[in-house]
């Protein structure tokens, strides 16, 4: 290229190129990108000890900037430039390249490799950024700049060996950095990326061993990490995620080594999906919010988590929580979490592993179900003070939980809706003391094949509905017989002591209010209380049960129940039998002293004794010898017989309760 073919800022861009000087033409001087391309080329020699580049400041470029395939020996530093045409550096393999505060009408540098920095901080593209394959060996900064187009930036299969720095980028399109690599940190924090409806940014397998910042980030359509694969930690604290309806972040089987940074006041609106994910540290939800109504906000499915899960601080979310068979190496803490899906489930976490505890404490509410199916918790589930809503329906399904702990919904906790503890295997305590719980007409508290070594039902007439702890096994119960609601299920329901039992007389209402007989109930609490020492409590625990079996049976059968209740208390009032033969035996005394029966035969009689053959009369077995010497007649032969008869009656009655009675020990 001839010296007179160049204009002006030309020759002192030409001048300045071999000591690598700066030309700055303050926005107004024009440089055609043939003479760019001509002298990064080396069609200007250097000097001795000197390394040329192109140093340009406020230029008008025109033309196109073609370096395809080219290997460009000298660095390009093209500062505030505005170019007419789309450079290119397809192919090309360069030392260095910024292009910062330049505005562009879009960049091509598929598969170029670059040995320094590509700096394109504050650059102002109008159509699409185009680094699929790049190879940078260096930094490469985005930061602040603009870009806007159809595909706004084209990144896939990009490579960067240091850090990707997009602070304050702003893009009108999408972005793909598929399969990327960055092996320093990405930083995309208070970045604005846009594309409503469609995905904004798709970073699907991209690779980022020194993490991923997206500190404030706006985001308008999906962002996907799908099988993405960062080390250190993923920050999308303070996100504006906005894909109502849609996919707001997708990472599912994405894998994290270290901490997840969803918290500080992020907000989504549309699906955060975690399917599959693998996150080495900490789940962070503190203070965040997922809007997704009447859909799933934060999907989890087999989410493996290395340390705990933190949703508290006022996190919320309007839509499902599902965690079905995700696993969590610690706890997963929902204290003060706000969790809202009217109508359906709230938090479903179905067949989880949580080797932690569980907690849903200080001011937790969940409008709509919880759902805790067969899931495994390796210390406790903690929900006093939670409020759960879901009137008409089941607020918290826990069949088949096993929990290694404790289980905690007392001191506040409320539930309109039922609970169900089916099944459920717990370590320790399932307490219900001072808990309210709404379920008119139904089963408010369902225990059936419970489990536990401590059961507290201690609730102050808090429950609005049935009991059910049929065949239930714990181990002590700990309850106010007065605070049991009526029509409980009792039945197999097994318990080796009760804490305050108090007298058997108290504990009639609980076992009367069932509302179908059955003798378990009845034969438990008396087994208790024998084996605390308290016969007589038991004998009065077993004559009510006597008392409810002669309701169930048919009429005829009733009478000779009645017999033995009058008689002997079916066995367990023997006292009674002792007031029966006294009465009747002074009766006889009386009646036959003042008249004599005669003797059957005269002069071989005994003397008459009244006692002895009144005694005679009572007891079937033992004779005295008077009955068979004496012969009543008119009214006292009437009451000999009714005498004989009560001494069967009495002797059949006595012998009945000894038998049943001796039989329970």
């Amino acid at each position: 290229m001839r010296a007179e073919e160049l204009s002006e800022s030309e020759s002192a861009l030409w001048e300045a190129f071999p000591a690598a000087r700066t030309v700055d033409l303050g926005g107004h001087g024009e440089v055609r990108a043939e003479v760019i391309a001509a002298l990064l080329l080396g069609a200007r020699p250097p000097e001795p000890g000197r390394v040329p580049a192109v140093r340009l400041r406020g230029a008008v470029i025109s033309g196109v900037l073609d370096l395809s395939f080219a290997d460009v020996p000298y660095a390009a530093l093209l500062h505030d430039c505005e170019f007419a045409e789309k450079p290119s550096l397809y192919g090309a393999h360069l030392r260095q390249v910024n292009l910062a505060g330049s505005r562009l009408p879009g960049l091509q540098a598929a598969d170029a490799r670059i040995d320094g920095l590509l700096w394109l901080k504050e650059c102002r593209f109008d159509g699409q950024v185009t680094l699929v394959g790049a190879q940078v060996d260096g930094a490469l900064s985005l930061r602040s700049a603009r870009i806007d187009g159809a595909r706004a930036l084209y990144a896939d299969d990009l490579t960067v060996s240091r850090d990707l720095v997009a602070v304050d980028l702003r893009v009108a399109g999408p972005i793909s950095l598929r399969g990327a690599k960055v092996h320093g940190a990405m930083t995309l924090d208070n970045a604005r990326l846009s594309h409503p409806g469609g995905v904004a940014v798709d970073a699907e397998g991209i690779s980022l061993p020194n993490g991923l910042s997206i500190v404030g980030v706006t985001v308008d359509g999906e962002l996907r990490l799908r099988d993405a694969r960062i080390g250190r930690r993923l920050d999308l604290s303070k996100a504006r995620l906005n894909a109502p309806g849609a996919v707001a972040l997708d990472a599912d089987r994405a894998h994290v080594e270290g901490t997840v940074e969803l918290g500080g006041g992020l907000r989504a609106e549309g699906m955060v999906s975690l399917r599959s994910a693998v996150i080495g540290g900490t789940l962070v939800l503190n203070g965040s919010e997922l809007v997704n109504p009447s859909g799933v906000s934060l999907h989890g499915h087999l989410l493996r988590i290395g340390s705990s899960l933190r949703a508290s601080e006022g996190f919320r979310a309007h839509g499902q929580v599902y965690l079905d068979a995700a696993h969590v190496s610690g706890s997963i803490d929902l204290d003060e979490a706000h969790l809202s899906n009217p109508g359906g489930i709230a938090l479903r976490a179905s067949r989880a592993e949580i080797t932690g505890g569980l907690f849903g404490k200080y001011g937790f509410v969940a409008d709509g179900a919880i759902h805790l199916v067969d899931t495994r918790v390796g210390a406790s589930v903690d929900l006093s003070g939670a409020r759960l809503t879901a009137p008409g329906a089941v607020a918290l399904k826990a069949h088949g939980i096993s929990v290694g702990g404790v289980v905690n919904c007392c001191d506040g906790f409320t539930a309109e809706g039922r609970l169900s503890f089916a099944g459920a295997r717990i370590g320790g305590e399932l307490c219900f003391d001072g808990a309210t719980v709404s379920a008119p007409g139904a089963i408010a508290i369902g225990c059936r094949q419970l489990r536990a070594v401590v059961l507290r039902l201690r609730t102050d007439g808090g429950v609005d509905g049935a009991v059910d702890v049929r065949h239930a096994r714990v181990e002590v119960l700990r309850d106010d017989p007065a605070g049991w609601p009526p029509h409980s299920l009792l039945e197999g329901f097994a318990y080796e002591t009760i804490e305050d039992p108090g007298s058997g007389a108290d504990r009639l209402g609980w076992l009367d209010g069932v509302e179908r007989y059955h003798p378990q109930p009845y034969e438990q609490l008396a087994a208790v209380y024998r084996r605390l020492g308290q016969d007589a409590d038991a004998r009065t625990v077993q004559l009510a049960r006597q008392r409810r079996r002669r309701r169930t049976l048919p009429r005829w059968l009733a009478v000779w129940g009645f017999v033995q209740d009058w008689t002997v208390g079916y066995g367990y009032r023997p006292q009674r039998a002792v007031l029966w033969l006294a009465g009747l035996l002074l009766l006889g005394c009386v009646a036959f002293g003042v008249h004599h029966p005669p003797p059957l035969k005269a002069g071989e009689a005994p003397p008459f004794n009244p006692v002895l053959y009144t005694l005679d009369l009572l007891l079937p077995i033992i004779g005295f010898g008077q009955e068979d010497a004496f012969g009543p007649h008119g009214w006292q032969q009437w009451l000999a017989a009714a005498l004989v008869a009560s001494g069967w009656i009495l002797a059949t009655t006595i012998a009945t309760g000894v038998s049943r009675v001796l039989s329970r020990h």
